[in-house]
């Protein structure tokens, strides 16, 4: 098995139940031997494994959770390296890890969401749509890389501390109203791997930090599977993170999804992830069908 001493797996939430990102980090630990372990919650959850390092955090909504994964992380992070776990988010098979990795300073799954330059302007692209623009010379694609299952180099984690000249920016949101009134980005450009992978990668990229290929991300992790993961095995995946999928139990290892079968179903190749996980020993959940 690899060295994981030089990685710290942790997971930071600002709610008080934290039961399920516990059991993220004690699966995820199970699986690299050596690898510190640190939770960060209001409360500590009632079943947490010995070794994993509790720290007692204010709660936080999902706007200062990401200030503090910008600005705060790397004051706790003693080694190089640290993979950000999630209840929806944990190491599937350590077996899959590759020592490329480490060669650069940020990695997570491909979002659906992505900002592109071409000659005719940049802007945003969803759904993966940015995906019929692979291949074109003269297109820069810069998908947003997951980050709540992301491998973290501590230069990453002190990005914005060292080279103080880059800022988090945020734009005015593209929607203030509705009953109660929200403020709300379409792009979710306030959040923290929103800004890391495409709204100041070009900044990241000009003081030295690296990012990975596709193909590097596809084998890392996987979120919603896009057109271009269309060959990818899923058996072959070190981890993964999705809203959809929570960890509700480890002994046996029960993920629970919050949309019913029928939903999951209709998804691109989310039925190859589900058939992933059964093979790995999981029991898998639906939400109800609706009437």
């Amino acid at each position: 098995m690899p060295d994981f001493s030089n990685i710290t797996l942790v997971s930071v939430t600002g709610l008080d139940h934290a039961q399920g990102a516990a059991y993220a980090l004690e699966l995820s630990a199970r699986r690299m031997a050596g690898a510190r372990v640190v939770l960060f919650s209001p409360q500590c959850p009632a079943h947490l494994s010995p070794v994993t390092q509790y720290r007692a955090i204010a709660p936080m909504n999902y706007y200062e959770y990401s200030w503090f994964m910008l600005f705060g992380l790397w004051r706790f992070i003693d080694t190089e390296y640290a993979i950000v776990v999630q209840d929806d988010g944990w190491v599937l098979d350590a077996a899959n890890w590759r020592d490329e990795f480490l060669q650069y300073y940020y990695i997570g799954a491909t979002n659906h969401l992505a900002w592109v330059t071409s000659p005719s302007g940049s802007g945003w692209m969803g759904e993966f749509s940015w995906c019929s623009r692979l291949g074109q010379s003269d297109h820069v694609i810069m998908p947003v890389l997951n980050g709540g299952f992301s491998l973290r180099s501590r230069r990453m984690m002190r990005a914005l501390i060292d080279h103080p000249h880059i800022k988090y920016e945020l734009s005015p949101p593209d929607f203030v109203g509705g009953e109660p009134i929200e403020v709300r980005w379409l792009t979710y450009a306030q959040n923290e791997d929103v800004q890391l992978t495409a709204v100041l990668r070009e900044r990241l990229e000009g003081v030295g930090l690296r990012y990975p290929p596709l193909a590097v991300c596809q084998r890392f992790s996987l979120e919603f599977a896009g057109y271009h993961d269309g060959g990818t095995d899923p058996m072959q995946l070190f981890g993964h993170h999705c809203r959809w999928r929570r960890l509700v139990s480890i002994d046996p290892p029960t993920v629970r999804y919050s949309v019913p079968r029928s939903t999951m179903e209709r998804a691109f190749r989310e039925t190859d992830v589900v058939q992933m996980l059964l093979r790995r020993g999981y029991r898998v959940e639906f939400a109800t069908e609706p009437a």
